[in-house]
């Protein structure tokens, strides 16, 4: 009877021993073990690519740069030229004869200048549109990659609580074939069982959450919002070294509302110009042909058509009409600098947050992968080889397993939120940093 039991109790052992060896290998390679699992996976680049080419926003935008490219040869154009004929109910009589038709030809001419200065502005609507554009592609690549790197994070934290439960399903067993033998008690079955419904739950909310995160990267690519996505089962674990006076220096070159900003100070400079020019007068040339019917005139040149050219240009006498369209360009021009002014030190507090939090992050991801996960190992195989000499409880072994589970949990989470802040430190600098 004692060889039985011993017997029984060794083979326990053993079961538990290679449940716990096969969570310690689980936990060192995570990324592997879930990518063998899954074959159907997505990419960041491929969900990019594809909103870049389906999103609506972006669509919109380009349609408005493309709209806005059309305006400068309708503005720095010439206005058309006026024709006009006159027919005479009754002839006016003159020397050579009666005038029976006019034809008037005009057009009005701008005064040098203009018309360059109003396609020079039209030319910064443009540019600003163009920004404006390059702003929304940068906003939603920001957006997908954010919801990828959610995605990411979801999907890892439900594969490892998927092998959690597993390994808690073995250990249930091990703790009722060692009640029902008399060597353990059923508080270690009850609190089995109990961690099991605990990290289902656990597993549930990921679930939600994983929903409500594949309708935003739907949203993003056009998508039905219940079209089902892969899994996220890569991300990049690059660590990059910055500096975050190169960062700003980047910035005021790349990022794209600052770009459309000074677009907008170049059309108020423009605009002002043109305001300048206002002082001046435009002209209008007009060439007009008379035809003459013969009648009864026994002039020589009788029947002879006249023709006549008039150069006419309007009074531009209205100072004070002109001096308030310089002063409204000029306070424009202020405000659009102030603007500038604004954005960029919004900029730079955004870069600044951005950067510091990227650094607080790296340096938890240090924690985790040179301190905390290997102790957490150390401490389960510690428990492991007290539990097998009777020193350590069932519940103090499953107490080890969980603070290992929760860090790797945690360490999952940490990786995301790295290229969550990388991501966004990019949309403020206005650029890829992956070369940098």
């Amino acid at each position: 009877m004692i060889n039985q039991n011993n017997g029984e109790k060794g083979m326990l052992t053993f079961k538990l021993e290679r449940t716990v060896l096969f969570l310690l290998v689980f936990f060192s390679g995570i990324n592997f073990v879930y990518g063998q699992n899954h074959t159907k996976s997505i990419s960041l680049d491929s969900l990019i690519q594809e909103a870049q080419k389906n999103n609506p926003a972006i669509k919109a935008a380009e349609r408005r740069w493309r709209a806005a490219l059309q305006r400068p040869v309708q503005v720095s154009t010439l206005p058309d030229p006026m024709f006009s004929y006159v027919r005479f109910g009754s002839s006016v009589e003159t020397r050579v004869g009666p005038q029976e038709n006019i034809f008037t030809l005009s057009q009005k001419i701008p005064f040098p200048g203009k018309l360059g200065l109003k396609g020079k502005m039209a030319n910064q609507d443009a540019l600003a549109a163009q920004q404006n554009y390059e702003a929304v592609k940068r906003d939603v690549i920001f957006k997908v990659k954010t919801a990828y790197y959610d995605l990411y994070w979801i999907d890892q934290s439900i594969a490892i609580l998927e092998k959690y439960l597993l390994l808690l399903e073995d250990f249930t067993r091990v703790a009722e074939q060692k009640y029902a033998t008399g060597q353990g008690i059923q508080a270690n079955v009850l609190k089995s069982q109990v961690e099991i419904s605990s990290t289902m739950e656990r597993k549930l909310g990921f679930e939600k959450m994983r929903q409500g995160v594949v309708a935003r990267i739907n949203a993003l690519l056009n998508r039905p919002e219940d079209s089902p996505l892969g899994k996220a089962t890569t991300i990049d674990t690059t660590r990059l070294k910055l500096d975050e006076a190169s960062l700003i220096q980047l910035a005021t070159r790349e990022r794209e509302e600052l770009q459309a900003v000074q677009a907008m100070i170049g059309k108020s400079a423009f605009m002002k110009s043109l305001a300048k020019r206002h002082y001046f007068p435009d002209f209008n040339l007009q060439i007009k042909y008379v035809d003459v019917a013969r009648g009864v005139s026994i002039a020589p040149d009788a029947g002879k058509n006249a023709w006549s050219v008039m150069f006419g240009l309007n009074l531009p006498i209205w100072l004070n009409k002109r001096s308030a369209a310089v002063n409204e360009a000029d306070e424009l021009l202020t405000a659009n600098k102030l603007a500038y002014e604004n954005l960029l030190n919004q900029v730079k507090a955004e870069i600044k947050d951005y950067y510091y939090r990227l650094q607080i992050t790296e340096q938890t991801l240090e924690l985790y992968e040179q301190g905390l996960l290997t102790q957490a190992q150390s401490s389960l195989e510690s428990a492991l080889a007290s539990y097998r000499t009777g020193k350590l409880e069932f519940l103090s072994l499953l107490d080890a397993e969980r603070v290992l589970l929760n860090l790797n949990l945690g360490y999952v989470k940490e990786q995301a939120n790295y290229r969550k802040q990388l991501a966004a430190l990019e949309r403020a600098v206005g650029g890829e940093l992956s070369g940098f």
